[in-house]
């Protein structure tokens, strides 16, 4: 296995994680508050982690 591929691994797995996590909190956590802050502050900073791995992911790409 090239080592080259390790970190992108790692990446993968972070993604399927928030992936998961942005199913579970919503309909698991959050589901009995009836404020809708908490649900805005879990969307954001979901968005936030989503973005900064997707463009961790893609800066190593090259043609």
């Amino acid at each position: 296995m090239d080592r080259s591929t390790a970190p992108g691994r790692g990446l993968l797995g972070l993604l399927a994680v928030l992936i998961v996590l942005a199913y579970a909190v919503p309909y698991g956590l959050l589901r009995d508050i009836p404020s809708w802050q908490a649900a805005f502050l879990f969307w954001t900073l979901f968005g936030v982690a989503a973005v900064a791995v997707i463009i961790r992911l893609i800066s190593g790409w090259r043609p």
